[in-house]
């Protein structure tokens, strides 16, 4: 059974550290929503791209963060990691509040929005990177799953608010004037993690002098070598190049050949909110009450066939609309499940001292492998249509589930 997780009970609701650290995501998490749906629409809709140039856009935006990222996370494992979440925060604003004010000037290109998206790529690795690092030292080892649960409930949350006031915001307002959200987000969640008082452990210094390379070759060598890691991060990392095929061509797929508004979508969206919302409430139930093999893999197997709906879906519009929303209720919650129970695990069997550097090896990985997806998904979207790229996909992401199979059956950590 799940013997490598203790019932967490409320004690992080007497963290106060831990609840800075929650809103500050809390708030950058809805705010993310704006620029997440705003510049593929600023793209399409405003310099109108095509398929093959939201492809570039999503596939060159994650090009630096990729190369960089096995670096970045031993450098993370050398430095204070709620410096670098501050740092990331502010560098992510400042890119963001660049696109209104040169909206406002009639001058955005679409150089600018791919040059605002790599930046905002690269700090939001370098930040997911060290909030996975980080999050143990402010919760403790016991409350690693709770804090994690907490952290999906409000990223589900966001997922039900954030799209529809973005979908409305940037219909109202424009797409440029609406991710002013998002900047601002990140400055409120800048603040709220300055005031976070619990300090970190002693940097780890090891008998050699400091060497990023090679503290990454042996971040590549414990991740690869490790029993429970190695299938893990397969597995992710198949995953994320299949599911790439749909992050340039959702919106894309949904706005010009299902006609759906923006408005609209973004309702659609929200529903898997709602979704995740039980996902992330019911992670720390599943994870007591199944072995993570299996739990893992049922939860992304079902995942993967509800997104079936999504190319399934036209006809009429109500008939569209509905096979989305069916999608979105059906896999948000599933994916939340899978993805909680799986940060979870990876932060249990790692040590502190190793811990950005498996978050960057995972990293490197799933966005290299993201970044061809990115790549290939428009320019076959152009050659065949977008429905045959979202079934290859689907399929893709049903195959990344035997990975898991490869897990121990009995997990401690």
């Amino acid at each position: 059974m799940a013997g490598w997780i203790r019932r967490p009970g409320g004690a992080l609701w007497h963290n106060p550290d831990f609840l800075k650290l929650w809103a500050a995501q809390s708030l950058s998490a809805v705010g993310s929503r704006f620029t997440r749906e705003g510049l593929p629409m600023i793209a399409a809709l405003l310099l109108g791209a095509s398929a093959t140039e939201l492809g570039f856009l999503v596939a060159l935006s994650a090009l630096p963060g990729v190369i960089l990222s096995p670096l970045a996370g031993a450098w993370i494992d050398r430095t204070r990691r709620r410096r670098v979440l501050i740092l990331a925060d502010l560098a992510r604003a400042a890119a963001l509040l660049t696109l209104p004010v040169m909206a406002w000037w009639e001058a955005i290109t679409i150089g600018q929005v791919i040059g605002v998206a790599t930046v905002v790529a690269f700090f939001s690795m370098l930040f997911q990177t060290a909030d996975n690092a980080y999050l143990p030292t402010v919760v403790g080892p016991e409350h690693i799953l709770d804090g994690n649960a907490k952290m999906a409930t409000t990223d589900a949350a966001a997922e039900i608010a954030g799209p529809a006031l973005a979908g409305i915001t940037i219909q109202v307002l424009t797409a440029p004037f609406a991710i002013i959200v998002d900047a601002l987000s990140y400055l409120w969640s800048a603040l709220l993690l300055a005031r976070i008082k619990r300090p970190e452990k002693p940097l780890v210094t090891g008998e050699h002098a400091p060497d990023i390379w090679r503290e990454t070759a042996e971040g590549l060598r414990f991740v690869f070598g490790h029993p429970v890691l190695r299938p893990m991060t397969l597995c992710l990392s198949s995953l994320a190049f299949f599911l790439s095929f749909f992050a340039p061509l959702y919106v894309l797929f949904a706005v010009r050949d299902l006609g759906i508004q923006p408005g609209v979508l973004g309702l659609i969206v929200a529903l898997g909110g709602l979704s995740a919302l039980t996902g992330a409430t019911l992670a720390g139930r599943l994870a007591l009450a199944l072995p993570p093999r299996t739990l893992l893999f049922v939860t992304l197997i079902v995942y993967a066939a509800g997104l079936s709906f999504i190319p399934m879906a036209g006809g009429s519009f109500w008939m569209a609309v509905t096979f989305l929303g069916i999608s979105q209720l059906l896999c948000d919650g599933l994916y939340i499940a899978f993805y909680t129970n799986a940060v979870t695990l990876r932060q249990k069997v790692t040590p502190d001292s190793l811990r950005g550097r498996e978050g960057g090896t995972l990293h490197l990985l799933t966005g290299g492998l993201g970044l061809v997806a990115a790549l290939l998904s428009g320019v076959l979207a152009d050659a065949f249509g977008i429905r045959p790229v979202l079934w290859f996909g689907i399929l893709g992401a049903l195959a990344s589930s035997l990975w898991l199979l490869l897990l121990p059956r009995r997990i401690h950590g």
